[in-house]
């Protein structure tokens, strides 16, 4: 025993005593190191999917509720509708409730008294027993009869003792003015909105969604007895109490902040689970209509610490053995170690899987839209090119051949404005700028329309440049924007009208386009609207070709906006660009000299 103890070999066992549990207390460190990180990581993962989440939620909640909202303003001003045609209106409002009914309830009109015309989803008997009820005391009678708009609900409960969400658009004739006559009314039941939005959740997140209107008052919640009353209010609080107070600021700080139009998340703890608190505002129709959020558990996150810890403590009993036999416990910790990393990896990656399937969601929409027009661009050629041919060789079916080349070239803008607003909503439109005088493109594009695209050839046109001007843009856009504004104007200018285009330099060194006709003028009920998407008083544009202009013309870092004449007679689109360097240094010295340029 005495020579197995020896001092050699005692200080031989020290050293690798010393050395193994160093080693030991290194890996240890190291490990538990990577541990928090990969734990933090995996936090922060759950964190970005629930603030992609609670996005996407929000967007396709406005989305849907645009589409019902579309539906009443469709039947609003149906004539079937305003003539009080009761038979037509019915069949209308029966086929909105049939296209909608994944969401809506039914649709109610109500006359000018407020009292029940027609309710859709309902028998007969049922409806004999409702007509000509009498619901006028209900806001969503009283607010658009008042104000003329659309009116969204927070939590009502109905006649029927069901919570719901309406929607109510008034009915308005236009004779001399506006005369109220009445309005139709979308019924949401809460418990549909709410599979909606738990709908649209990926199972694998486990989430927990809500939504309060813009006064905080909950809509919808997953438990029950909260729905209708106010996140601020005595009864929800009291259920908040039971939190910790850090938990409880942290909700209410978030829910403040929602209400007041802005997004985020927080990290928070509901009793033992740690959750991550994400919240965004809901938009309809420029004006914030309530308020989304989750609470997305760290179940992943909590499973991988889980296992971090037992590994750790798994680690530590290591060490204790590691005296005895160091090269085995080295191995079994690197061993372990491995096995931790394959753990946190799976974990990882199911993480990173989850997040990529929300991101898909919203690549799918985008190349839906551009494979839709690619497709649909795709058949057009061949059609131009075989009309061509057969006006040539059928010349007396030229009206017929002439009809289908118009019509596909009808459809081949279309899919170049499709594919036009793609790219603007994706941020991937590009310009290739070259320097050109703008009235070389003002006279081919007159010279083309005069060729062929006055169909009532009594229309003039003139063209009135106040001086050469040389800009420096994309030639092929600026030619597009002014195309959009003369077809613009001659879908509203009758036969022997006169569109005028002038061209000035101003002072600022901007050059100013206007495009002015001789039409009825701007309807002022789509004046706020006219730059946006799909609106149009015209039966034959799509309502994109002044969208695409605007953002054409913003791109070139100029403006674009449209009034209606002084005199009464027909409109003005104007839009500015900015002059070439050397245009606009002579309008500079100009200035400076007091001299006027021309």
């Amino acid at each position: 025993m005495s020579g197995i103890f020896s001092k050699r070999n005692s200080a031989l066992l020290l050293l690798i005593i010393a050395v193994a549990a160093s080693l030991s207390i290194v890996s240890y460190n190291y490990s538990a190191h990577t541990s928090e990180q990969i734990e933090e990581i995996a936090v922060h993962e759950i964190r970005s999917n629930a603030e992609i989440q609670v996005h996407d939620l929000s967007n396709s909640l406005a989305n849907k509720l645009a589409d019902v909202t579309n539906n009443l303003n469709i039947i609003a001003k149906s004539p079937s509708v305003r003539q009080a045609d009761f038979e037509s209106a019915r069949t209308m409002i029966d086929n909105a409730e049939l296209a909608s009914e994944d969401i809506v309830d039914f649709y109610m009109w109500l006359d000018k008294d407020g009292k029940i015309v027609w309710i859709s989803n309902i028998n007969q008997t049922t409806y004999e027993q409702y007509r000509g009820f009498d619901l006028s005391y209900r806001s969503y009678f009283i607010h658009p009869r008042d104000t003329l708009q659309a009116y969204y609900s927070s939590v009502t409960d109905s006649n029927d003792r069901i919570l719901r969400l309406y929607i109510s658009y008034p009915i308005i004739i236009l004779n001399e003015g506006e005369s109220f006559a009445g309005v139709v009314v979308a019924g949401v039941r809460t418990g549909v909105l709410g599979e909606f939005l738990e709908g649209q959740i990926s199972p694998q997140l486990q989430s927990q969604v809500g939504l309060l209107d813009n006064r905080g008052i909950i809509l919808y919640s997953k438990d029950t007895p909260y729905t209708g009353k106010n996140v601020f209010g005595v009864r929800y609080q009291s259920f908040l109490s039971s939190l910790d107070p850090e938990s409880v600021n942290s909700i209410n700080s978030g829910f403040k902040a929602a209400l007041y139009s802005e997004a985020g998340s927080k990290d928070t703890a509901i009793g033992d689970t740690k959750v991550t608190f994400a919240y965004q505002p809901v938009i309809l129709e420029g004006q914030q209509f309530g308020v989304l959020y989750i609470f997305a558990p760290h179940g992943q996150a909590t499973a991988a610490a889980a296992l971090i810890d037992q590994q750790e403590d798994l680690t530590m009993l290591m060490i204790i053995g590691i005296a005895a036999s160091a090269s085995g416990i080295i191995f079994v910790i690197f061993l372990w170690n491995k096995r931790l990393q394959q753990t946190v990896d799976t974990r990882t990656a199911e993480l990173r899987k989850a997040n990529e399937q929300l991101k898909a969601h919203d690549r799918m929409q985008q190349e839906f839209i551009n494979i839709a027009a690619h497709e649909l661009r795709t058949p057009v050629q061949p059609i131009l090119g075989m009309t061509e041919m057969l006006e040539s060789e059928m010349p007396d079916k030229s009206d017929d051949i002439e009809m289908i080349a118009r019509n596909a070239r009808r459809l081949q803008r279309l899919t170049e404005d499709i594919l036009d607003v793609a790219k603007i909503e994706s941020k991937s439109l590009k310009l290739k700028k070259t320097r050109f005088e703008i009235g070389e493109v003002m006279i081919n594009l007159l010279n083309d329309y005069g060729r062929q695209k006055i169909v009532n050839g009594d229309v003039r046109f003139r063209y009135e440049p106040k001086e050469e001007v040389t800009i420096e843009a994309d030639k092929d856009r600026i030619t597009q924007v002014v195309s959009n504004l003369l077809d613009n104007a001659l879908k509203f200018t009758k036969k022997k009208g006169t569109i005028t285009i002038t061209t000035e330099k101003q002072q600022d060194g901007q050059l100013t386009v206007r495009v002015a006709d001789e039409g009825p003028g701007i309807d002022p009920e789509i004046f706020p609207r006219l730059f946006t998407k799909f609106v149009s008083r015209s039966q034959k544009g799509t309502g994109l070709g002044l969208f695409i202009s605007k953002s054409i013309v913003e791109a070139h870092g100029g403006k674009i906006w449209a009034e209606n004449n002084s005199d009464g007679k027909g409109a003005s689109f104007y839009f500015t660009l900015p002059l070439s360097s050397d245009q606009a240094s002579k309008i500079v010295e100009g200035e400076k000299t007091g001299e006027t340029l021309s």
